[in-house]
């Protein structure tokens, strides 16, 4: 299985020991995506890391990392996505939503570390009432 683990991380004020605070999270939050990909996955997964850590808005996908991700996503270079938070990706769940759809694609699973799979029904359920919207 070839995983991508993303995370984003918005600098809050910018102090120098704050970044280090932020980095250590991500490390930690990546780890975690990692036991929980290897917990469903099995053993054999190859993992790919997209980090965007700076001051790029939650509302805005126009980040490096994620837009490396999605170019993968679309080349059928990955089979699942793993964030600790759907947070991760966007707080507006229309970005989150899109996302998931063009994961849904391209045969992508989109998981959460924290949610897993239940995450994604609600995403379903949510994707299906925005169909009809």
């Amino acid at each position: 299985m070839r995983i991508g683990i993303y995370n984003h991380q918005h600098l809050r004020g910018g102090c120098p020991g704050c970044s280090q605070i932020y980095v250590k999270g991500m490390i930690k939050d990546g780890v975690q995506c990692q036991n929980r990909a290897i917990g469903i996955y099995g053993e054999d997964c190859e993992f790919f890391n997209y980090t965007d850590l700076g001051d790029y808005p939650s509302t805005n996908l126009n980040r490096p990392g994620y837009r490396r991700m999605m170019r993968d996503v679309a080349d059928g270079k990955l089979d699942a996505i793993f964030v600790i938070t759907l947070s991760k990706i966007s707080s507006d769940i229309e970005l989150v939503l899109a996302t998931y759809k063009k994961c849904k694609e391209h045969n992508v699973a989109l998981l959460t570390a924290v949610d897993g799979e239940k995450a994604m029904k609600v995403l379903e359920e949510a994707l299906e009432k925005w169909k009809k919207d």
